[in-house]
């Protein structure tokens, strides 16, 4: 079974002005003429799929059985979303629609009034673990985001950070992995992933938060792209090697930072990420070591599912 763990399917309305204005200014800088004005009206349509058929059919020719679908909450900082229980009640709507494809996540800023009660009634409604942004601008230590792990753990809940560089707009220091070790110790039976494994700038601090508890796995995303050449996949199996020999091989989470848009990846993205995977045994006996079929399959699939506790 193949699980990706980190995905992003998105309607109208999930993300804010602010960052449809940076992307409009973005691409008027790269064309001389061009005005963000004449290009923020059309780009949102890039990125959205409301019902989720383009991601199926993705999933479908690439092979992934399911996918993890992560909202995000930009918090009160920001302006022009929709309210994030509607994102949340997308999720599970899709999710609900897919046949057990789709495989909804909630996403909190804890700094929001009510966000205890929020999560405890999303949980109740079928979410599998939340996806967490401290880079939106809060503090992962806080006493309100202690509150909400405390929620997942009782549960046993995976909780997604982002780690690694974020999104344009957001707070970098804050995607240190290294902000998240007191709360890993304080919750040792809660299932920590860390998404994206600090890419591209943090992995040696991805892996000594992942040292520090035993239920914290990395989530390999964005490591590597649909434009990496051999050499970067060859990197990223030492990677994986690395952490499979620090931590075990079934700490580690396959995922593609997948976004079914139509002009947001290419058409053959998931395939292309899901073939460098599957050529990941391959580059470990290039490196003169072993990385076994169960370990792999443990990889793309066999962990989250023990997370998610999904049969295989």
């Amino acid at each position: 079974m193949i699980i990706d763990t980190h995905t992003h399917l998105l309607d109208v309305g999930h993300w804010p002005d602010e960052w449809w204005d940076w992307v409009a200014a973005d691409w008027a800088r790269a064309k001389p003429g061009r005005t963000p004005s004449s290009v923020r009206g059309r780009i949102e349509q890039g990125l959205i799929d409301p019902t989720g058929a383009r991601m199926i059919s993705r999933m479908d020719g690439a092979g992934v059985d399911k996918s993890v679908l992560l909202p995000i909450d930009w918090g009160p900082d920001f302006t022009g979303t929709r309210p994030i229980g509607a994102v949340v009640d997308k999720m599970l709507d899709l999710a609900d629609r897919s046949g057990g494809r789709l495989i909804p996540f909630g996403g909190i800023d804890p700094r929001r009034d009510g966000a205890v009660e929020m999560v405890t009634e999303w949980f109740e409604r079928g979410i599998r673990g939340l996806k967490l942004y401290p880079s939106c601008g809060w503090d992962p230590t806080s006493d309100a985001a202690m509150e909400i792990y405390q929620v997942c753990e009782v549960r046993k809940a995976p909780v997604l950070f982002h780690t690694g560089h974020p999104l344009p707009l957001l707070d970098a220091e804050r995607s240190n992995p290294m902000h998240l070790q007191n709360a890993v110790l304080a919750f040792p039976d809660l299932p920590v992933w860390l998404g994206h494994a600090g890419a591209p700038v943090w992995w040696s601090e991805a892996l000594k938060v992942a040292q520090s508890g035993p239920n914290v796995r990395l989530e390999m995303s964005v490591w590597l792209w649909d434009d990496s050449d051999a050499d970067a996949e060859l990197e990223f199996t030492r990677k994986i090697l690395e952490a499979g020999e620090s931590i075990g091989f079934d700490r580690l989470l396959f995922g593609t930072d997948h976004v079914s848009g139509s002009k947001v990846r290419q058409p053959d993205f998931l395939d292309t990420i899901v073939a460098m995977y599957r050529r990941i045994p391959e580059h470990a006996e290039r490196l003169g070591r072993t990385i076994s079929a169960e370990q792999l399959s443990m990889i793309m699939g066999g962990v989250a599912a023990h997370d998610l506790g999904i049969a295989i």
